[in-house]
């Protein structure tokens, strides 16, 4: 069943019982009328009978005058009088007005018990003059304005479904079209819009469903750029680590594999001296890509970030960096304790310290690098890679690794900077995470 068919019946129910239970308090009311009325009519000809017997002992004729008297009771709406004999044969009776007579279960609804009055005349050979109350003329008038009433309140409750129909069908009648809008949005085409009309509640719900509609196609097409720029961070990745591979592994094991070949030769001629010193550079070539490869692994994911803590793969990268490029000063501030910020958080700090370190011996070609974890006044945790080089790169802000950065950060609740005109002609990047404090040690 349709909300809109739903909406018509229960107000139509609603309007046919409140009719019903107003019918029905009205025919109450009428019933106790009714009563009223009889009771009133039924004192009143009480009245007139003892007014007119009270003088037949001086009458002529007492049968000409009780003849008359109940004559007076013809065409009477209320009351009907009737004389019996003393032997309880009933003599003569009034004739009430003829009326079409009400259904008979409406009837029994309105007849009110009135008593009849019985009234003795003082006449020898008559018994009593008995006023009966007469229901059927009042009844055949209320059931006339009852049928009156029902039609009245049938054509009511008819109109009415009828405009309520009409007004509640094009009251909805923008749901279809949301309907079909949402059906586009599930299948994931968010160009799908509708035309905010009808009342100010689908007015405004329009305007919702194409505001989402608008917000779900921006958040597609920022994820497909995500994606995008995550594919070419992983074959940057990729590159970088073909190119450590090739430069420095790849060296050490050709010089391995000639030093093999050579001791081979040498231990075959019996120069057994000469073979062991080729074993040993073998050793000591093994030796220098173990500590490589670790440093390779370490770069993708820190062992002392999980075993040792933040300060020590923080440590671990800076040396990384100062093996390789000794020319520059790396100045660091670091907590003491670094356990005050969430464990979460460690991977998040890690890598913005990593990427800043990366973007700026790269890109800068700096000779001085600054990195401080610090306690800000707000509670955040404050890093910060600041360097005195030239910029470029990256550090325009606009490379895929300060982009993804970026994600990283705001993920975890924070914000990152990117400060390009500082005096020194260098840039800062700053992250903000929120996080305890920490006594802050500078670590040489």
């Amino acid at each position: 069943m349709s909300l809109r068919l739903r909406v018509v019946l229960a107000i139509a129910f609603v309007l046919v019982l409140s009719s019903a239970l107003g019918t029905a308090l009205a025919g109450w009311q009428a019933g106790q009328a009714l009563k009223e009325e009889l009771q009133a009519a039924l004192a009143g000809g009480r009245q007139t009978v003892l007014s007119a017997i009270g003088d037949l002992p001086r009458s002529g004729d007492q049968a000409r005058d009780l003849r008359a008297l109940i004559a007076t009771f013809d065409g009477n709406r209320h009351l009907q009088a009737c004389l019996y004999a003393a032997d309880g044969r009933r003599l003569m009776t009034s004739s009430p007005i003829p009326v079409r007579p009400a259904p008979g279960w409406f009837a029994a609804f309105f007849h009110p018990p009135v008593a009849p009055a019985r009234i003795q005349p003082p006449a020898p050979g008559y018994g009593p003059l008995v006023l009966s109350p007469i229901y059927a003329n009042d009844v055949a008038a209320t059931w006339a304005e009852f049928l009156d009433l029902a039609a009245v309140l049938t054509a009511s409750v008819a109109v009415g479904s009828i405009l309520l129909w009409l007004t509640i069908g094009r009251a909805i009648a923008p749901l279809a079209e949301f309907s079909r809008a949402f059906a586009r949005i599930g299948s994931g085409d968010y160009g799908a819009s509708v035309s905010p009309k009808g009342p100010l509640e689908l007015v405004r719900l329009g305007a919702a469903v194409n505001e989402m509609a608008r917000r779900l196609g921006a958040m597609q097409a920022r994820n497909q750029g995500l994606e995008s720029q995550l594919r070419t961070l992983q074959d940057e990745e990729r590159a970088d680590l073909a190119r450590d591979l090739h430069d420095e592994i790849g060296p050490h094991l050709f010089a391995a594999n000639v030093d093999a070949t050579m001791a081979e030769r040498l231990m075959a001629a019996g120069e057994t001296e000469e073979a062991m010193g080729r074993v040993r550079a073998i050793r000591s070539g093994v030796g220098h890509m173990q500590r490589l490869v670790r440093e390779i692994l370490g770069r993708l994911r820190p062992a002392e970030l999980i075993e040792l803590g933040l300060t020590a793969a923080i440590g671990e990268l800076v040396a990384f960096w100062r093996a390789r490029h000794p020319a520059i000063t790396f100045d660091v501030s670091l907590p003491q304790d670094d356990t005050v910020i969430a464990g979460d958080l460690h991977e998040t700090v890690y890598r913005v310290v990593q990427e800043g370190l990366t973007n700026a011996v790269r890109h800068g070609h700096p000779s001085r690098i600054e990195i401080e974890i610090a306690l800000a006044a707000d509670g955040e945790v404050v890093t910060r890679v600041t360097d005195d080089g030239q910029g470029g790169g990256e550090a325009e802000g606009a490379g895929f690794g300060l982009i993804g950065m970026r994600e990283r950060v705001a993920a975890a609740g924070g914000s990152l900077a990117v400060d390009r005109g500082l005096p020194n002609g260098g840039w800062s990047l700053t992250a903000r995470l929120p996080a305890d404090g920490s006594t802050i040690a500078v670590v040489a």
